[in-house]
């Protein structure tokens, strides 16, 4: 769709002036302000998970503490005795279980602390009871690490609880790398340790080197391989989001150097976004409302910078359809308002020069009618005169007065006391004098006859000499070229508001190709090709045409043999213009 308007386009570049930079400043805020939050819930969560790591460092520590013990009188008493198949001495075992109750009261969390001995023999806070050595053994050298020591779960105790256990070998002699301490720590504990909010879906959970999980706050996930591990190329937990079941998380880690153990805080995507919907909210609504008076603005000042293109538009258009009278009243001094002072100048100056023009044209028009009437007049002499001297010549001397006395009539109402128009009475006075000298040159070889219709006809006014050049024509190129007696008839009659003359002659008429060939010349449809091409016609209807217009003039009629018609159509003037 093409943009014509400028006013559309003042609109459209305000817009795009104006929403570009806004948009590029709300995507940048956003992505600010994203970043920023962002890196804050990251400071956040890293420093959670940091300390938890450093919280169950500290406390396995302090488990491993506990199960330290270089060398031990009761235990390595006891080891003798089971050495010896005597494990019955109830002296050494209640000394041993007495010493394991008070290291359990001293650590929270601590389930139990046993004694481990290679027949499958526990000696526990709870008591003595036998266990499956082999299989003990066996995740104890899976998960061995530094020093011996290996944390060993989650599992399920005795008394059907959640727990850890840290295993360490006792170090005495006496023990021959047979013996082992154990502490069951209940996972209450690492829940307790992990105990922090992360929004309404946000958790932390604790899980192995291999992601199976040691912690999690949905207990039947307990020693399944988290979702979160990554088990491709990149092996473990990776900081940032991780998409999970078309949902996205937050992922954010920290190692226990300790345990080994990775601890993870889980935080919810959706609701890491759903901070940012009031700053969501409040953008859009400052956006709308900057949109909004960008609208406005634009709008007001399109109209305001436009309004006075388009009234100088209005006025340029009207000026175009010949409405010279067109005015603007420029305000302001800018570029618009000088632009339509100079329009003004320029209305006022085509003005001036149009009535220069129509002042030019009408005396142009004067001269060229005074020229042709001028033309009318010598040919008219000559051939009058060119009648006397016949006359004289032939000694009819009464014959010659009586032309001079009609010649004598016929200029003096030709004259008309130089007025431009006279009325139809003196034009046809005029060509009946005219018809009179002629017909005494011509032997009376014709009749004529005028006939006026109306006597209100002759009144009206008529350009001086249109009628004679015709009457002239009917006479020399219809009546005298037929070589025969003829009649001519002028006929005056009003029709629908015009004049209307018709010469008459009953002469030898025109052939259809030359009558056609001269209404061609008389409606300018042909040029000529010299200018005494049919002089006579052409010089009425050229007058007539210059006085009333194109649709005015001459139009000849004509059968072979049998005559021709010249048709005058002026229209009827009331009184003399002196134009």
């Amino acid at each position: 769709m093409e943009i014509h308007t400028i006013r559309t386009k003042l609109i459209i570049s305000f817009l795009v002036i104006a929403l570009l930079p806004l948009s590029m400043m709300t995507l940048f805020s956003y992505q600010t302000y994203f970043r920023g939050l962002l890196h804050r819930v990251s400071e956040y969560s890293q420093e959670v998970v940091n300390r938890m790591a450093r919280d169950l460092d500290e406390y396995f520590l302090d488990i491993e503490a506990l199960l330290t013990k270089e060398q031990d009188f009761y235990i390595d008493q006891l080891i003798k005795l089971v050495q010896g198949n005597d494990f019955n001495n109830r002296k050494y075992v209640f000394r041993i279980w007495e010493d394991l109750n008070n290291l359990q009261r001293v650590k929270p969390g601590v389930e139990e602390i046993s004694v481990i001995f290679s027949n499958g023999n526990r000696l526990s806070s709870y008591g003595l009871y036998t266990m499956d050595y082999s299989a003990f053994f066996q995740e104890y050298q899976a998960a061995s690490g530094r020093g011996g020591v290996a944390i060993i779960g989650p599992r399920r105790n005795f008394l059907n609880r959640s727990v850890v256990t840290m295993v360490k070998p006792y170090a005495s002699p006496t023990a021959g790398g047979q013996l082992y301490l154990s502490a069951d720590i209940n996972l209450e504990r690492l829940a307790s340790i992990t105990d922090v909010k992360l929004g309404e879906n946000g958790y932390i959970f604790v899980a192995d080197e291999r992601g199976r999980l040691i912690y999690h706050p949905e207990e039947e996930q307990l020693g399944t391989i988290s979702c979160f591990f990554q088990s491709g190329a990149t092996q473990g937990f990776v900081d940032g989001f991780s998409d999970l079941d078309e949902e996205s998380y937050f992922l954010t880690t920290a190692q226990s150097p300790v345990t080994g153990w990775t601890v993870v805080s889980v935080v919810d995507a959706d609701e890491f976004g759903a901070e940012l919907q009031p700053i969501q909210r409040v953008t859009l609504w400052v956006v709308f409302l900057i949109l909004a008076g960008v609208v406005f603005l634009s709008i007001y000042l399109s109209h305001a910078l436009s309004r006075p293109i388009k009234d100088l538009q209005d006025l340029t258009r009207r000026a175009a359809n010949n409405e010279l009278s067109v005015h603007i009243e420029p305000q302001g001094n800018d570029e618009i308002a000088l632009l339509g002072h100079s329009f003004n100048k320029m209305i006022s100056r085509i003005q001036e020069l149009m009535a220069e023009n129509v002042k030019e044209q009408e005396m142009l028009r004067k001269l060229e009618m005074e020229s042709l009437d001028n033309q009318i007049k010598p040919h008219f002499i000559y051939n009058t005169l060119d009648l006397i001297i016949g006359q004289l010549e032939s000694n009819q001397t009464e014959e010659a007065s009586y032309i001079i006395e009609a010649l004598g009539s016929f200029f003096r109402l030709s004259l008309s006391k130089g007025k431009e128009t006279v009325p139809i009475a003196s034009e046809v006075e005029h060509v009946r004098n005219y018809l009179f000298i002629q017909q005494l040159r011509h032997g009376r070889e014709y009749q004529y006859e005028i006939k006026i219709e109306e006597e209100g006809i002759l009144s009206k006014y008529i350009p001086r000499l249109l009628l004679q050049p015709l009457v002239e024509n009917a006479i020399y190129h219809g009546i005298l070229r037929a070589g025969r007696e003829g009649k001519i008839t002028v006929f005056g009659y009003q029709k629908t508001g015009d004049i209307y003359f018709e010469i008459q002659d009953d002469g030898m008429g025109i052939e259809p190709a030359k009558l056609q060939d001269i209404n061609e010349v008389l409606r300018g449809q042909r040029r000529l090709q010299n200018d005494r091409e049919y002089f006579g016609l052409r010089n009425v209807n050229t007058r007539a045409q210059l006085r009333f217009g194109p649709e005015y003039g001459v139009v000849l009629k004509s059968e072979l043999n049998r005559g021709t018609t010249a048709i005058l159509r002026i229209p009827a003037l009331e009184g003399d213009s002196n134009v």
